[in-house]
Formats: structure tokens, C-alpha cells, sequence
């Protein structure tokens, strides 16, 4: 297990010197990004409903992007008109035609695998919109279709740099969400719904910046209560449910933790024996109470993370349930909820936060912020993992 530096929780100019991949720093302009992916909405001319709808709207983005379109999915919810589908792998649906939308989002705009599906789209005369930096190659693409084009990154993201997608997931998301909304299909744009977003953001940020004490910072409180175990976070909706995954997904690929995730009550029932074995119990043996258990290390223990997003029936029993068998089992789990005045900002929030508590325990354990890791040969550009 390795030891976390909680001294250095403390210390806002060490986090800094640490932080060699500005990843603070980026998090805590989350807001701006979303507010000035809101401007670019505008001066493109894009407003809600002003499209013809298309039969289906097929998203893809570079896998390191992080869930930008499963939140699609879920926030333009099962109620909507036109079906929203993620397209992945380079190869465009055998059933994907004139009559049928598709978005391509990418942070330098050069990711070979969107450039081979807007290739494929053209022969087949679909429709192509992009969401890419002005003047590369998804955006000519685009622009040659007579597709639509959203340039939402800033400059610094949208360069070389292999660590910009890391940046990309708002302003992905929010050019991604403004183009459905264009054509009829959710209901969150730009306006009220991306100010409650940057406004939630902000908020977190605020309350995790760097300077805020550990025990007043929710980050750095998540950070140290998740050293050291497995983390199982679990949403109790399709919303929470992507949060969860993407919680998940931060703190392994930032801070080096293994985690799971899931969606309620499908993630509970498929659990199977996860919390029966010997990671899903605090104590550890029995059979000799009065050994000398001060050199032993601490047990690797199941971690529960709940992220409550409604305050219903259904969700109040799932709730309940957790508190109970986790009281049972004598594992502690933490119960987040999240405010704001609907799903997008809730979903904001729950993201932010675990964004933050993966970058605190990734600089207390050592862990380099201004690297991928091992596998950064799959760089933005690179859909083979070659250079």
C-alpha cells in the first residue's frame, strides 16, 4: 500500500509544486471553460430547435476524452424523439445514411478515427457536424460536408499536447449537448441550464480549492477516505450512474486506484459475492483475538461510494439498502448528494468533486499529474497506438 502524505493536503504551495500537470489549476476553471463553450454556442449562430431533426444523431470522440457521450446519452434522457448512439472504432453503423446525423468531437481535431468516419459519412452523403478547433482537420471535414462546426476549445487545448484531452470533457459536453439541443433533441444548452452548470463548478471549485483546510474541503476529505482501499462508486440513476463511471475512471487513471462502478440497483445485483469475500468486511481475522496486530498492515477493504441524485421512493430504498448491508459488514461509505436545480449541475457537481479528490490523493501518493501513465502511446491522434 503506498503511504499518503497527508502533511502535504495542508500545504497550498507544495500541492502546487507537485501539481506539474496544472491539474488544479485546470479544475478549477471548469466553470470558464463551460461559460466560454457557451459564447462560442452563440457566435455560431446555433439555437434549440433550429435544425431539421435527423433520424438518428450518432456521437463519437477519442476514447481519453472520458465519458462525454454516455452523459449525452443520459441527459438527453430515453424520452427523447431522436435517438442519441455512440459510435466507436473507426467504422461507421452499416445502417447510418442521408437521413441520420453525425457529430464528431475531438480536442486537436486530427484524431485519425473521426477522420476516417467523416470520410465514410460524405460517400454515404450524412449529415456531419464537429466539434473541433478552428482550422483542423474534423472541422474542414465538417466544413466540406456544409456541416455544421462548433469551435469550443480554447487555443491550449485544442494543440499537441498529449495530456489535452484530460481538459477536453467539458467543453466537449457542452458543444455536444448545445448541438442536440439545436436539433430538437434535450434541453440543456447554452442559457440557464450552462450557467446552473458553470455556476455548480465554480462552487466546487471554490470549496476544493488548494488553500481550503482538509477537513473543510470535501476533496481532499474523499481523497484520504478512499487511500488505501477499493473504491465502489455507484450512482442511483442513469445520470449518477455515468458520474459514478466517471469518478471511477478519474481515480484510477489519475491517482493509480483500482475502482468499480455501477448504476442502482443493476450494479447491487450484479455484485454477486464482491462483498462477501475478505475485502468486503472491516474486520479482518477472528481466530486469534489477542494476537499483536500493531506491525500487521492495514486490510485491503471495499470502499462504497454512493452518489444520490433524486430525493424519491425508489432511490430512498436503495439508500436505505446500502446503509444496511455496509452497517452489517461493518464498512464504512461515503454518501454523496449533490445540489443544483437539475441534472446536468448535479451531474457537474459529483464530477468536479471526484476530479478533485483523484487529484489530491494522486499528489499525496506520488503520482505525476502531468502524465498519462504507461499507455500515453495512445495518444489523441493515435486510434492504433502508433506514433
Amino acid at each position: 500500500m503506498i503511504p499518503v502524505d497527508e502533511a502535504l493536503l495542508d500545504d497550498a504551495d507544495g500541492l502546487g509544486r507537485a501539481d506539474t500537470g496544472q491539474s488544479l489549476l485546470t479544475l478549477a476553471g471548469a466553470g470558464a471553460q463551460v461559460r466560454r463553450a457557451s459564447w462560442a454556442v452563440a457566435e455560431s449562430g446555433l439555437r434549440a430547435g433550429g435544425g431539421d431533426r435527423p433520424r438518428t444523431i450518432a456521437v463519437a470522440v477519442p476514447p481519453n476524452c472520458g465519458p462525454a457521450v454516455a452523459a449525452l446519452i443520459a441527459l438527453t434522457g430515453s424520452t427523447a424523439a431522436v435517438p442519441v448512439v455512440a459510435v466507436t472504432g473507426g467504422i461507421l453503423p452499416g445502417w447510418l445514411g442521408p437521413l441520420d446525423l453525425l457529430v464528431l468531437g475531438g480536442p486537436t481535431g486530427g484524431e485519425r478515427d473521426l477522420l476516417a468516419l467523416a470520410e465514410q459519412a460524405y460517400r454515404r452523403g450524412c449529415g456531419i457536424a464537429a466539434v473541433a478547433p478552428e482550422g483542423s482537420a474534423v472541422d474542414a471535414a465538417a466544413e466540406q460536408s456544409r456541416g455544421l462546426r462548433l469551435r469550443v476549445f480554447a487555443p491550449a487545448v485544442g494543440g499537441p499536447d498529449k495530456v489535452a484531452a484530460r481538459d477536453a470533457f467539458w467543453p466537449l459536453l457542452s458543444g455536444l449537448l448545445a448541438i442536440c439541443q439545436s436539433f430538437g433533441v434535450g434541453t440543456y444548452g447554452p442559457g440557464e441550464a450552462f450557467d446552473a452548470l458553470a455556476d455548480r463548478l465554480d462552487a466546487v471549485g471554490l470549496r476544493c480549492r488548494p488553500t481550503a483546510g482538509t477537513y473543510e474541503n470535501p476533496a481532499k476529505a474523499l481523497a484520504l477516505d478512499l487511500a488505501g482501499t477499493i473504491p465502489v462508486v455507484w450512482g442511483t440513476g442513469p445520470v449518477a450512474g455515468v458520474a459514478a463511471g466517471r469518478v471511477a475512471a478519474s481515480l484510477t487513471s489519475v491517482a493509480g486506484l483500482p475502482a468499480l462502478s455501477g448504476t442502482l440497483p443493476e450494479a447491487a445485483a450484479g455484485s454477486g459475492n464482491l462483498f462477501d469475500g475478505s475485502l468486503g468486511r472491516a474486520s479482518g481475522d477472528s481466530d486469534d483475538f489477542f494476537r499483536d496486530r500493531i506491525e500487521e498492515p492495514e486490510p485491503l477493504r471495499l470502499r462504497p461510494v454512493l452518489l444520490v441524485d433524486a430525493d424519491t421512493a425508489p432511490v430512498r430504498r436503495q439508500v436505505e439498502a446500502v446503509r444496511r448491508i455496509t452497517g452489517e459488514l461493518g464498512l464504512p461509505f461515503n454518501e454523496i448528494t449533490a445540489e443544483g436545480p437539475n441534472a446536468l449541475a448535479q451531474f457537474g457537481e459529483f464530477v468536479a468533486l471526484g476530479d478533485f479528490a483523484a487529484t489530491y490523493l494522486a499528489l499525496t501518493t506520488g503520482h505525476d499529474t502531468g502524465s498519462e501513465g504507461c499507455f500515453d502511446v495512445f495518444a489523441p491522434g493515435d486510434g492504433d497506438g502508433t506514433r
